[in-house]
């Protein structure tokens, strides 16, 4: 979701988010915390040096979620709506 480099999958992200140039609030929001601004900062002086790795994790993280199923969950018709 940046700019400039649209068609790539890269670090460039967290280039914008440290200039606060992000497009949407969310981005703006991760520098409003200590933990995740030195983050931000970490991977836009480093050229993202831990990005692809740190994304990689974070996708192993999230398979490991489980899915709502039957009665405990429900797949919405519009999703800031429950049905």
């Amino acid at each position: 979701m940046d700019p400039g480099s649209f068609k790539t999958f890269d670090e460039d992200y967290h280039t914008l988010v440290a200039k606060r140039r992000g497009l949407f609030q969310s981005d703006a929001a991760l520098l409003d915390d200590t933990e995740t601004k030195a983050y931000v900062k970490l991977q836009a002086t480093t050229h993202g040096s831990t990005f692809f790795e740190d994304f990689g994790v974070s996708m192993v993280n999230m398979g490991r979620i489980g899915v709502l199923m039957g009665n405990i969950g429900e797949i919405r018709n519009k999703c800031s709506r429950v049905n």
